[in-house]
C-alpha cells in the first residue's frame, strides 16, 4: 500500500513538472480502442483515450470515461508515410501499444517495450511472430 502511494505521488509530481514545460505540449488526439492493451507494464481497458505529447520524450494517455491517466516515455521516430494512428503489437491475447503517428510526414513516437516483452520476443523467435493492429486517431 505504501509503495503504491509513493508511485502515485511520484507520477503526480512528474506530471506537474512536465506541465511546466508547456512549450512542448501539443493538441490532444483521441482514439477509441476496442480492446484492453498494455502501455509498458500497465494494463489499460478498452475505451476512448486522449493522447497528448507532454514533451519530446513523454506522452500522457487518459481514459475519457474514468480519467485514469498514465505517462509513458517515448522515442521520436522520423517522418514516414504513416498517418494519424496507433500501432499495437498483438501476440496471443495481449495487445501492446508500440507506436503513435501523426499527420503524414510528421514525426511519430515509439513506446519503449517493457523488459519482459523483449525477453519473450527473443525466447519465442520468429515462429510466434507479432501481428500489428492499427487504430485511427481522431
Amino acid at each position: 500500500m505504501k509503495r503504491n502511494l509513493i508511485g502515485t505521488s511520484s507520477l503526480v509530481v512528474l506530471s506537474l513538472l512536465l506541465s511546466a514545460t508547456g512549450a512542448y505540449a501539443q493538441a490532444a488526439v483521441q482514439a477509441h480502442v476496442p480492446f484492453a492493451f498494455m502501455v509498458g507494464t500497465t494494463q489499460l481497458p478498452g475505451g476512448s483515450y486522449k493522447i497528448t505529447a507532454e514533451s519530446m520524450h513523454t506522452i500522457m494517455i487518459r481514459n475519457c470515461k474514468t480519467n485514469a491517466t498514465i505517462l509513458s516515455l517515448v522515442q521520436p521516430k522520423y517522418p514516414g508515410e504513416k498517418s494519424w494512428k496507433l500501432v499495437f503489437k498483438h501476440r496471443g491475447n495481449q495487445y501492446l501499444l508500440t507506436e503513435i503517428w501523426g499527420a503524414e510526414g510528421s514525426n511519430g513516437m515509439t513506446l519503449r517495450a517493457p523488459k519482459p516483452a523483449k525477453e519473450l520476443e527473443e525466447a519465442s523467435g520468429p515462429a510466434n511472430a507479432d501481428k500489428l493492429v492499427e487504430i485511427a486517431l481522431k
